[in-house]
């Protein structure tokens, strides 16, 4: 799912702002004087407060007419625009409100859009704030909505490095597919498992549906052309070392480090010369000898002294020197 331009976005908030005031003034009267505040609230200037919203739309071209800039509908979707083109480092993204401020409301807005037509023809284009999470051809505003919850979510995972992984869900596909510019339909193709697939499935014994292993999740999306939700900062590999526990945690560090900032696999084993199997399993805390440390680090664009002493300190018996 790649997002939707702003004129295309805000043309569907309009779309909605106004099939949420039809449905509004009809609860009222759409011919009170309360009916015509709603009305001048949510379709600005445009809005002629002598006639029912219902009777100056009859096309979607009508409805360009009106200004849902004062609506908390439209400054949700500019938010949410805005937080998915942000080129903040992920790592310095403040997560913490955008869920309850934005998000949800966003989720609020696009279920409070009447489905029915019974007040306005023009509710035939409803389906358009629907999300179809199973299949992936969302609208402008639903599509936007997923972009957004995606790039939140792969923040906090970065932010909140090491994960539990006996707690870790993984990445759902939905969320692939938002971060890759592609299709859920298509990200299906790519998840399963057994390792079959580039993308394992987590087990689960909540079974809350397909979620894809995150360490996979990140060394395909680096690869994909659309794939650009953001960077990692240079600090954040320090502050990531400072808070690995274990090997595993050491070699992950690595691989989401490149991944992120869109640095595939064939590319960390062309810039260290070594053997692409090789840097999965380092990756994936398999680490063969200490003496690569220091190439791969290199690679990845991370301090090879900081990374090499890393190494070190959480190999153990495990690196053969």
């Amino acid at each position: 799912m790649q997002t939707a331009s702003w004129d295309d976005i805000e043309k569907d908030v309009k779309l909605g702002s106004f099939l949420i005031t039809v449905a509004a003034q009809s609860l009222v009267g759409d011919r009170t004087v309360v009916s015509k505040g709603i009305g001048k609230a949510a379709l600005g200037s445009a809005y002629d407060p002598t006639r029912s919203a219902a009777s100056q739309a009859d096309e979607l071209s009508d409805i360009e007419q009106f200004d849902a800039k004062d609506t908390h509908f439209w400054k949700t979707a500019k938010a949410c625009f805005d937080f998915v083109h942000d080129e903040t480092p992920l790592d310095k993204i403040d997560t913490g409100d955008f869920q309850s401020d934005t998000l949800n409301w966003m989720t609020y807005f696009l279920s409070a859009i009447p489905r029915d037509s019974y007040a306005t023809s023009l509710s035939e284009y409803a389906n358009r704030f629907q999300e179809r999470r199973d299949r992936g051809d969302e609208a402008p505003l639903p599509g936007l909505h997923l972009a957004a919850a995606a790039k939140a979510n792969l923040a906090d995972y970065l932010q909140s490095f090491p994960r539990n992984s006996k707690l870790e869900l993984g990445f759902a596909p939905f969320e692939i597919a938002a971060l890759a510019g592609m299709n859920i339909s298509s990200v299906r193709n790519f998840v399963g498992p057994g390792g079959t697939k580039p993308i394992r499935s987590m087990p689960s014994e909540l079974k809350l549906g397909v979620y894809g292993d995150p360490l996979d999740t990140l060394e395909w999306l680096a690869g994909r052309r659309n794939f650009n939700a953001g960077s990692l900062s240079a600090d954040w590999p320090t502050w990531a070392a400072e808070r690995a526990n274990t090997i595993d945690d050491v070699g992950a560090l690595l691989g989401i480090y490149a991944w992120t900032n869109r640095i595939t696999t064939d590319v960390l084993a062309q810039r260290s010369g070594l053997p692409v199997e090789v840097i999965k399993k380092w990756t994936r805390g398999d680490i063969g000898t200490i003496d690569d440390a220091a190439a791969l680090a290199g690679a990845a664009g991370i301090d090879p002294d900081i990374y090499t002493d890393l190494v070190v300190r959480h190999s153990g018996a495990t690196a053969r020197i």
